[in-house]
């Protein structure tokens, strides 16, 4: 880890809040840990002020977690992952996950807003408690947003969006459909940054396929990597049953969270020779899924942001198949990837389509790693640190 500067020179102190921060699995949660360590080695200080996981994995981090350059102060919540369950009632999950982190951030603020030089917010929810912090205690304060919200213009949702990210000082989004997505309700463009995700290349890397298999048991099969969560937006039973029309030799292995769709996959792992499930990986041995896969697949069935396992799995040489819906489009083109309607039928093609041409497959594999290094490097963590210099250097 870089170290401080030896000199006077104090360093910059960012308060990030964000309701999800590891344990917790996910891209939300690995860019914000990402940020942070990139920040706490790059003469910044950085309080996290968080939520234990509030999902059903039974994960638990330490309630005040002290790092170099770091700390980290998670909140007991009520959990049942009740933030999914509430998906359809959009008022409803604002309240139950920004309520009591706005209480907690409110008070901790009471005794600390002198150490803060900025407030920064990963997603809308948290979005809405640095807005009012702003408003009270008179600090800079921006926003990363990580999603798309197919926004009904002049609905309480829009009103309440650009309310908040207008009086932000700057609006942190994805390459993709989200700059735009926001403009369209009312934020002022001079309000953004855009960057692109970014992974650790030197761990999310290719290695030979042979070994990488070897190690996880995979020896002489092909396999279709999912890795997201289990909700049915994100697709996972699209792969469930596309797993039943391709050749039986395609095995189709699934990393995700406990979720609706998770007693499926189990099911049918239990009952098809073809179907993997491995549940929940950490983020520091994921890298080694990537790389035994011959595959991944991104089934998404909504207008999702640029999802993080693409820079991972473009950085591990693996081609996709993904759907054509929200940001994905935008960060993949047709050398490294497939992009499609995300039905079974399509995926099926496609899936038994490469399977059944490997030198296409390989050509397409041997150009993730340059196309990698070129979309996906560290490089895009500097325009966001960037973007903080702005304000308080």
């Amino acid at each position: 880890m870089t170290k401080l500067n030896n000199n006077k020179k104090s360093p910059k102190t960012v308060l990030v809040l964000t309701p999800f921060f590891r344990p917790m699995v996910g891209g939300a949660e690995t860019y914000a840990n990402e940020l942070c360590e990139y920040l706490r080695s790059h003469d910044y200080y950085v309080y996290v002020l968080t939520y234990q996981p509030v999902n059903n994995t039974g994960l638990k981090g330490e309630k005040l977690e002290k790092l170099e350059n770091m700390q980290i102060r998670r909140y007991q919540w009520i959990g049942y992952d009740l933030f999914h369950k509430l998906q359809d009632f959009p008022v409803l999950r604002i309240l139950y996950i920004t309520s009591y982190l706005f209480l907690r951030s409110f008070l901790w603020m009471l005794k600390n807003h002198k150490k803060i030089d900025l407030i920064d917010a990963q997603g809308f929810n948290a979005a809405l408690i640095a807005r009012i912090l702003k408003i009270f205690f008179k600090k800079r304060a921006i926003c990363s947003v990580m999603s798309l919200y197919s926004f009904i213009q002049g609905s309480t949702l829009a009103r309440w969006v650009k309310w908040t990210l207008s009086g932000l000082d700057m609006v942190i989004v994805e390459k993709g459909k989200s700059k735009k997505e926001l403009m369209d309700i009312g934020i002022s463009e001079d309000k953004f940054m855009v960057f692109n995700q970014w992974v650790d290349q030197e761990r999310f890397k290719p290695i030979d396929k042979e070994t990488a298999k070897k190690e996880l048991g995979w020896q002489n099969k092909f396999i279709v990597l999912y890795v997201g969560r289990a909700i049915p937006e994100k697709g996972a039973r699209i792969l469930l049953d596309a797993a039943q029309n391709v050749n039986k030799n395609i095995n189709f292995a699934f990393i995700t969270d406990i979720g609706a769709v998770t007693e499926d996959i189990i099911k049918a792992s239990r009952e098809k020779s073809n179907i993997i499930f491995i549940g929940e990986i950490e983020n520091k041995e994921l890298h080694k899924y990537y790389q035994a896969s011959d595959i991944f697949c991104l089934p998404s069935q909504y207008e999702e942001g640029v999802a993080r396992v693409v820079a991972e799995a473009v950085s591990c040489g693996i081609p996709l198949i993904a759907s054509n819906k929200g940001s994905i489009p935008y960060v993949l083109d047709e050398n490294v990837s497939i992009i499609i309607e995300p039905t079974v039928e399509n995926f099926s093609k496609k899936i038994e389509y490469l399977y059944n041409n490997p030198e296409i497959l390989n050509k397409m594999a041997e150009k993730c790693r340059p196309y990698a290094f070129e979309n996906f490097s560290k490089k895009n963590v500097t325009i966001i640190v960037d973007g903080y210099k702005k304000l308080v250097e």
